[in-house]
């Protein structure tokens, strides 16, 4: 409804203020034939004249000439481009166009003909309607209907418009509204994301903007309400503007789509992951893309392939890459929103300030509350609510039974309630006659609990009755209370000077976990405030600074999101933070320039009456000539109730820079002695570590450059109450870009490491990049290769199959063994849409198997099309080309003190997962209509892991394709291939095939003209398996089809196929379906009719019916009609 009502306000505004648009900025692509290039037909305006390549990088102008009155590009070596993009202005119309007294058009010779003359009466067209005019749209919106005999009406949709421009002088328009209808988000491999279903208007003026739709609210002005949200809703921000202050007004409401999560764990050693981002026993999440911020060791990273780590948003996990090595020493810290759907959650932001060049004023309320009447997930009962009404804040009372009364369904695991003695169980059942129950078990620890998994079928999991808490399932669910959280923040600077400034802010939280009860509500308010002065002490070569800082922080105090710095708890050898605090900093900072600083601070922390600690810091960046060094340490002194402690920490980093090379030296080293105050006993979390680095470069650190280096670390722990080896690492590491030139580029990263424990198994790691790609001979060759080595995990995944509208899904089901169970090995990729119902979900999993990955990509292109115009040999061999295409992607058992560095070696017994492919295609004459001919070498192998089955399986084919015109009106192709296709499943032995097949399909095509030919075609398969029950197929095929084309509106395609499959075997098996691909023994009939009009500029129909019958069953039709409009 949303979309609907945003559309008609777009389309309303655009109909009643749209104006026109100045048109005189053009952007052309063209391709590079020889070295001149026409760009339009009149004379060009020199300014904001650009030229790009193809990947959008801007082609120097010393590279050619321009003539801007006859609009001709030159360019000096053409052969180094193959397109090119142009962005010019042209002059206006009047400037341009050439005038006339009279038309041309209508002067004729004298003559005494009157027929000849023309009337002077205006005979103008009527413009045609055209939506959004006068504004930038790019787009289309999609509306569909399926229906057929074998699956109920399914409606669908999609909406991708992009619409911007200029409303009047002052107010500018920018929307975009995105609705895919797809269940996914994209998976953050990249660092900008494409959203798949967004909807987002913008209305702004230089003093005013309204944002509506999925928007996002921010603020880091103050430090107690800092926060980043994802919601859907209205925004509006509005400036005024007096001669000696403004005023800033935010106001907004919308409904949250997220709620934020700090999860945080330790690195594995050698292990770049997937590491699993959530911890809510094993339960499935969403994170919402884009909102996640990824910290390792305190240092933010940044996504993408190219960068630090990857992430797949629908499964939570995230990747690090092999340029990013993890080990076993890194903390990593992970801040993001969550899609939560137990309640509806309602949002509203609202900030004035005030600021003058002295003074700034603001105000700040922040509200967001779940909507307690209206649950999403969960429907809560009258006694439900009761519950949470009697448990207050506790967790622990909002359980509550899960059992209710079901009517039967195949799609649904249900069970019947029995008695064993006094005690009243639930056992599954699938007898309709049964009184049957659904029920959700929980997970409530090992031996607490009465119930096992017993099961796991295809439609989710079967639980068993145990006994008392000799299981670990009960049927209860965890109930969750609505809450309400609002902040309230006020804050003040005020700059007497240039030199002086003083800030306080004061924030009040009212913090509701349980809105259906009344009970602990005395703990929901709280308060905090911080008051600082900053003062420049001198300013001269050199300046120094003080700062002084007074923290309050109220022990009930509730915040959005985190306040303090992402390492504070680890800083100050804290747990968990309780009770009221309060911090002091002061200190000050020597500066000269960004090269020359020094910082200390001095801190004092306390944490209720039980923790107390001091700690000191200094910081700094010295350099000189050639030398520049960074240091960064620090001293805590703490002590609680419990325990005391020291807690030493110190970073230096020197490098002396000479004219071509560098040379660096580091240290890194961290003491933390942390004693029971009543024994002075160390405590086990206690540790000790050193790190040196050295280091060296060559070349040029921003272009072609090499470096080296070495990192050794000795890592302690407590052992017998001192302080003794645990374990000792070694890295070395090489990271260059050797080459970068036009032609050719060449860069390289390796990073080895081993440790070697004290009481552990020594680990050992190699993770390594490198690529390469060049352009020989003017292009007649490019190459291009990539080799990456990983040390990391392979998930063991679950999966389930959710049943959905026909058309939407991608599986169907088949009841091999006529049981009626939906069990996992009876789901295949269906053929036809009408059975596509099922969709195969995967669920999150805690069991990782450690391996080591191997990753090639090879493409080779050897292309002499551009000797065309060239004479004797050339000329023969430019009618050939050939692309081919290699990936090896392996996943082996990762071996003690091994690495099976080969990427071709993809048939050992320690492969657990594996995407090979190899793809080799050779061309003569491609593109051409005569004698055209394609020679395709595939070969594939892929082996998938899962927590019930290995599946393996190998696809070797050889195709030839022909293509030829004959004269005028005929055309012949033919396509030939041999195929072995082979299957191996470790437990599932019904799906094991190898497979033998052979097909020709020779096709003869007339051209009435040139919008409508005919043609006519016969395909002979063979398929014979060669193990297990050795089924056998021939089948022929028998067709024809219809291809009507007018160039402006109507688009016309029929065919008609006729199977007729001589099938030897058992059809209702998988390999049967595999071979039959989805049709049945002896004759088939498909048909289907394709209509497509454009019915004016921008709105196209399409009409798609589609037709199939066997000799055993009724004929299935389905008919789609589909209006798209462009814009």
């Amino acid at each position: 409804m949303k979309y609907k009502l945003l559309l008609y306000l777009l389309l309303f505004g655009a109909f009643v203020t749209a104006q026109s648009q100045s048109k005189r900025f053009h952007t052309k692509t063209f391709l590079v034939i020889n070295d001149t290039i026409k760009i339009d037909s009149v004379s060009i305006n020199p300014a904001r004249f650009k030229v790009f390549t193809n990947k959008n990088i801007e082609v120097d102008s010393l590279n050619y000439t321009i003539d801007f009155s006859k609009a001709l590009l030159i360019f000096k070596k053409p052969s180094l481009l193959n397109e090119v993009i142009i962005q010019y202005t042209s002059y206006p119309s009047f400037l341009t166009k050439t005038y006339f007294k009279f038309d041309k058009k209508l002067i004729v010779p004298n003559t005494n003909n009157l027929s000849k003359l023309y009337s002077l009466t205006s005979n103008k067209n009527k413009k045609p309607f055209q939506p959004f005019e006068g504004l930038n749209t790019i787009g289309n919106i999609t509306r569909g209907f399926t229906v057929g005999n074998n699956q109920n009406g399914v409606s669908n949709s999609s909406l991708d418009l992009k619409i911007g421009g200029k409303l009047s002088k002052k107010v500018t328009l920018r929307a975009s509204i995105i609705d895919t209808n797809l269940p996914i988000q994209e998976n953050g491999n990249t660092y900008k994301l494409n959203e798949f279903d967004r909807v987002f208007i913008e209305l702004f003026s230089d003093n005013w903007s309204i944002n509506a739709g999925d928007i996002y609210l921010k603020n880091n002005n103050t430090s107690f309400l800092n926060f980043n949200k994802k919601v859907s809703g209205l925004g509006i921000n509005a400036s005024i503007k007096n001669k000696k202050s403004t005023i800033d007004i935010q106001t907004s409401g919308a409904i949250v789509k997220g709620k934020y999560k700090k999860v945080q764990f330790n690195g594995t050693e050698a292990n770049q992951g997937p590491y699993q981002l959530s911890d809510f026993s094993n339960k499935y999440i969403l994170i919402l893309s884009g909102t996640e911020q990824i910290y390792v060791n305190g240092s933010m990273l940044k996504r993408g392939e190219n960068f630090d780590y990857t992430i797949d948003y629908n499964t939570a996990e995230i990747t690090f890459n092999a340029t990013f090595p993890i080990t076993s020493a890194m903390r990593i810290t992970a801040e993001y929103q969550y899609s939560d759907r137990e309640y509806t959650r309602f949002i509203t932001y609202n900030n004035v300030n005030y600021k003058t060049n002295k003074l700034s004023v603001g105000g700040y309320f922040y509200n967001e509350n779940d909507i307690k009447n209206q649950p999403l997930e969960q429907d809560l009962s009258v006694e439900q609510k009761q519950i949470l009404a009697n448990a207050g804040n506790n967790i622990d009372a909002m359980i509550t039974p899960s059992a209710y009364e079901d009517s039967y369904s195949e799609n649904k695991i249900l069970y019947e309630k029995i008695t064993t003695g006094t005690e009243a169980i639930f056992q599954y059942s699938t007898n309709e006659t049964d009184v049957l129950y659904n029920v959700t078990f929980t997970y409530v620890g090992e031996n607490k609990g009465d119930y096992i998994l017993k099961d796991v079928i295809a439609s989710g999991n079967i639980f068993e009755y145990l006994g008392t808490n000799l299981g670990n399932y009960n049927p209860v669910i965890q109930l969750a209370a609505p809450n309400k959280l609002q902040l309230a923040v006020f804050k003040t600077e005020y700059n007497p000077s240039e030199k002086t400034s003083f800030y306080a802010e004061t924030a009040f939280s009212n913090n509701d976990a349980n809105l259906f009860s009344s009970i602990d509500d005395n703990e929901n308010k709280g308060s905090a405030f911080k008051l600082g002065w900053n003062q420049v002490i001198f300013q001269k070569k050199w300046e120094l600074k003080t700062t002084v800082n007074v923290d309050f922080i109220n022990e009930k105090f509730k915040s959005i999101e985190r306040i303090q710095p992402i390492e504070f708890n680890r800083d100050w050898n804290i747990e968990t933070i309780t009770g009221k605090q309060s911090l002091v900093k002061t200190g000050f900072e020597l500066s000269k320039s960004t090269t020359n600083q020094i910082q200390y601070s001095f801190e004092k922390l306390e944490l209720n009456t039980t923790y107390k600690g001091n700690r000191h810091s200094l910081q700094g960046v010295l350099s000189k000539n050639k030398f520049s060094t960074s240091f960064n340490s620090s001293l805590l002194s703490n002590q609680n109730s419990n325990e005391e402690g020291v807690f030493f920490k110190n970073t230096v980093q020197s490098k002396f820079n000479f004219s071509k090379s560098w040379f660096g030296l580091g240290l890194n080293s961290e003491k933390n002695e942390r004693k029971e105050s009543a024994t002075s006993n160390l405590l086990d979390i206690s540790h000790r570590y050193q790190e040196y680095e050295s280091f060296f470069g060559v070349g040029d650190s921003t272009n072609i450059y090499t470096q080296i280096g070495a990192i050794f670390r000795t890592t302690d722990s407590i052992q017998n109450n001192q302080f003794s080896t645990a374990n000792k690492a070694k890295t070395f590491y090489i990271k260059s870009n050797l080459i970068n030139s036009e032609t050719t580029k060449l860069n390289a990263y390796i990073n080895y490491r081993k440790v070697n424990n004290s009481n552990l198994i020594d680990e050992e790691s190699l993770n390594s990049s490198i690529t390469y790609s060049q352009q020989f001979f003017n292009r007649f060759l490019s190459i291009g290769s990539s080799y990456q080595t990983v040390s990391g995990t392979l998930p063991q995944q679950d999966y389930r199959y959710i049943k959905t509208e026909p058309g939407q899904g991608f599986y169907t089901w088949i009841d091999y063994n006529l049981n009626g169970i939906k069990e996992l090995n009876e789901f295949e990729i269906a053929q036809f849409s009408d059975e596509a119902e099922y969709l195969r979900i995967i669920l999150p999993t805690i069991n990782y198997l450690p391996t080591h990955q191997n990753k090639f990509t090879q493409t080779i292109t050897l292309n002499a099309q551009q000797w065309s115009a060239k004479k004797g040999l050339k000329k023969v061999f430019s009618h050939f080309s050939n692309q081919t295409y290699i990936l090896v992607d392996s996943k082996q058992q990762k071996q003690e003190n091994k690495f099976n560095l080969n990427p071709f070696d993809i048939n050992n017994d320690n492969m657990l997962g594996l995407n090979f492919n190899l793809n080799n295609s050779l061309f003569f004459n491609r593109g051409e209509k005569h004698y055209s001919t394609t020679y395709n070498f595939i070969k594939s192998q892929t082996k998938n892991s899962t927590t019930i089955d290995v599946l393996s399986n190998t696809i070797q084919m050889h195709q030839l394709q022909f293509e030829h015109k004959m004269g005028k009106f005929w055309q012949f192709n033919i396509l030939t291939s041999i195929t072995k296709n082979s299957a191996n499943s470790i437990n599932y032995n019904n799906r094991n095939y190898n497979l033998k097949n052979s097909s020709i399909n020779p096709k003869l095509s007339y051209y009435y003209n040139d919008d409508m030919y005919f043609s006519f075609f016969y395909e002979l398969k063979n398929k014979e398996n060669t193990v297990g029950n050795f089924e056998s197929l021939n089948q022929q095929k028998y067709g024809a089809a219809f291809n009507f084309s007018s160039k402006n509106k109507n688009l016309i395609k029929a065919e008609i196929n006729l199977f007729n499959n001589k099938f030897e075997g058992n059809s209702n098996s998988p390999v049967a379906y595999q071979m039959l691909e989805g049709l049945q023994p002896e004759k088939n009939y498909t048909w289907s009719l394709l209509f497509h009009r454009k019915i004016n500029s921008f709105l196209n129909l399409n009409l798609n019916y589609l037709g199939r019958k066997n000799e055993t069953s009724t004929t299935i039709h389905t008919g789609s009609i589909q209006l798209k409009a462009l814009f």
